[in-house]
């Protein structure tokens, strides 16, 4: 099984920075959250977490973040992860995500058979 981070948003110290995941309808957020789990497993192992900008970088096969987020990143992780379209999470579009991670997982194999997050 392959280990899948979704960086839902960010902090800095546990104070929430002005992020995307911020923002989010929680009760839409949580539904959104367990669709996309529904539908990566048993393949994927999917961690979903706030990223505390000031850690180490999350260890996984792919990192995946929200476009919006991007500013906030760590430059391995904009290198190597994996950024999805606001619009496909503002509409809990599952299946484009899914898409874009079974596509880059694809395309990136040689990346995600020697973890460097």
């Amino acid at each position: 099984m392959k280990k899948l981070v979704w960086i839902y948003s960010v902090n800095t110290r546990g104070g929430i920075l002005k992020s995307s995941g911020a923002g989010m309808i929680w009760s839409r957020s949580k539904k959104l959250q367990e669709q996309l789990r529904i539908k990566v497993e048993p393949e994927w192992d999917l961690s979903i977490i706030s990223y505390d900008i000031t850690t180490d970088i999350p260890q996984a096969d792919l990192i995946m973040y929200n476009e919006m987020d991007q500013a906030y990143m760590n430059d391995e992780i904009k290198k190597n992860g994996l950024s999805i379209l606001y619009q496909d999470l503002a509409t809990a579009d599952v299946d484009s995500i899914f898409d874009k991670i079974e596509a880059f997982s694809k395309y990136n194999h040689y990346k995600l058979n020697d973890p460097v997050l």
